[in-house]
C-alpha cells in the first residue's frame, strides 16, 4: 500500500518508528513524500496516493473493468469541480459536479492491481453518458457495446439512486435507457 509520510506515522505510531522502518528497509520510498510497505507497487497506487481526493474514471476505469481494449497513455482521474487543477502530464483531470465525487466509489483488485478509488460500473455508465460528446466516437461505441453485454449485471436501482444527485438527470437517463437497456 502506498501512503504519504503522515499516514505512515499514524499507522506505525509516530515519526521515530516510521523513520526506523525506512532505515531498516521495511518501508520503501516510492516518490518524494510517498512510501510503500511492499517492495513493488503500481503506478495507479502512486497516482491515487499523490491525489487523495481523485477517483479513477472514464478511459482508465474502462481499462480496469475490461470494457475497452485500449490501454490509456495517461491516468483519467475525476475531482470535484472546485478542486485544484492537477498539473501532471500523466493525468487527465475530469471535473464533476460538486457533491457527487463520493457516489459509487469502490475499491478492489483490478487486473492484478490494487485500486483504492474507482467508480463502480453503474456510476461509470453515468459518467459515460454525461461525457458522450467529449469521448472519441469509436471509444464511446465500444464502451456502450460492452455495457450492453453486461447490462444484466448492472443494478438499475443504483443508477436511479445515483442520478438523483446529478443535474440534467433526465437527459442522462434517456441516453442510458436508449443506448444500453
Amino acid at each position: 500500500m502506498v501512503m504519504n509520510f503522515s499516514d505512515c506515522c499514524e499507522k506505525y505510531g509516530g515519526r521515530y518508528r516510521t523513520d526506523k522502518l525506512i532505515r531498516m528497509g521495511e518501508l520503501h520510498k516510492v516518490a518524494p513524500g510517498l512510501y510503500s510497505d511492499k517492495a513493488e507497487w503500481s503506478d495507479i497506487e502512486v497516482m491515487l496516493a499523490r491525489y487523495p481526493r481523485a477517483v479513477v474514471t472514464l478511459q482508465s476505469a474502462y481499462y480496469y473493468y475490461d470494457l475497452s481494449d485500449s490501454i490509456p497513455d495517461v491516468f483519467h482521474l475525476a475531482t470535484d469541480r472546485d478542486a485544484t487543477k492537477i498539473c501532471d502530464d500523466r493525468v487527465v483531470q475530469h471535473f464533476i459536479p460538486n457533491g457527487t465525487i463520493g457516489i459509487g466509489v469502490v475499491s478492489g483488485k483490478f487486473l492484478d492491481e490494487e485500486v483504492s478509488r474507482i467508480f463502480d460500473k453503474e456510476r461509470l455508465l453515468i459518467e459515460t453518458a454525461r461525457n458522450k460528446t467529449k469521448l472519441p466516437y469509436d471509444l464511446y461505441k465500444e464502451v456502450i457495446e460492452s455495457f450492453r453485454r453486461i447490462k444484466d449485471a448492472l443494478y438499475p436501482a443504483k443508477l436511479t439512486d445515483y442520478l438523483e444527485a446529478f443535474p440534467k438527470k433526465e437527459s442522462i437517463l434517456r441516453t442510458i435507457e436508449s443506448e444500453v437497456f
